[in-house]
């Protein structure tokens, strides 16, 4: 375990993470939710419509690099049409980190 969290005190990078995480639920509650749900579990009529994945989903996660998830919302996958022109890289590095924060 790091000093920091031994200590209960953030480090430099949890506090970045987390600062990152907050901008990125922003981004994510404007642009994903109205698919995937504010939780992330896909459980909105869009989200079935396109048959969105549960995107909180542990295993689901695991299965994802962050830069494959970074590029999926940057150039689109399946049904989810790409961001890159509506996004800046940070906006979508940040919707990433909150996915991340969403894992069950």
């Amino acid at each position: 375990m790091a000093a920091g969290a031994a200590s209960g005190v953030s480090t430099s990078a949890e506090t970045k993470s987390k600062s990152q995480a907050a901008k990125g639920r922003n981004v994510y509650t404007a642009n994903c939710a109205r698919c995937h749900g504010g939780d992330g579990m896909g459980k909105t009529t869009m989200g079935e419509m396109t048959e969105a994945p549960n995107i909180s989903d542990v295993e689901w996660q695991s299965r994802r690099s962050t830069s494959r998830m970074v590029a999926s919302v940057a150039n689109g996958r399946g049904q989810m049409p790409a961001f890159k022109k509506k996004l800046s890289k940070g906006d979508i590095a940040a919707a990433v980190a909150y996915v991340r924060s969403l894992k069950r």
